[in-house]
C-alpha cells in the first residue's frame, strides 16, 4: 500500500490554523488508486465487525468511504452539510465545526 502519510508528507500543505491541504490528491482532485488502496485497508481493519453501512461526511469523505464500502460489498451513506427537500423530516442531525476555506489558494 501506498502510505497515505507519505502522500500528505510530500503534497500535503499545512495552512494557517493547522489546517490540512490535500487538494492534490483528496479534495480537488482525486487519486483513485490512493482512494482504492485506503478503502481496502479500511475494510481489512473493519471487516471482523459485521459492518453493515459505511457512513462519512459530505464532501472530503465520499472518496475513501465510497472505496470502502465496494471493498465492504456494504451501502455507503453520507451526513450532509444541510437539509434538502427530497428528504423527509425523521432524520439525525449534530452540530458540526466547519473551518470556512475563503482565501485560501
Amino acid at each position: 500500500m501506498r502510505k497515505p502519510e507519505e502522500r500528505i508528507e510530500a503534497e500535503g500543505k499545512v495552512l494557517p490554523g493547522e489546517l490540512l491541504k490535500t487538494d492534490s490528491f483528496l479534495n480537488h482532485q482525486v487519486d483513485s488508486e490512493l482512494m482504492e488502496e485506503i478503502g481496502e485497508e479500511f475494510a481489512r481493519r473493519f471487516s471482523e465487525y459485521g459492518v453493515e453501512k459505511v457512513l462519512t461526511i459530505e464532501a472530503s469523505g465520499i472518496p475513501p468511504a465510497l472505496m470502502t464500502a465496494r471493498a465492504l460489498k456494504v451501502p455507503m451513506v453520507f451526513a450532509k452539510k444541510s437539509g434538502s427537500s427530497n428528504i423527509g423530516k425523521n432524520v439525525y442531525t449534530a452540530a458540526v465545526h466547519s473551518i470556512p476555506m475563503t482565501g485560501i489558494s
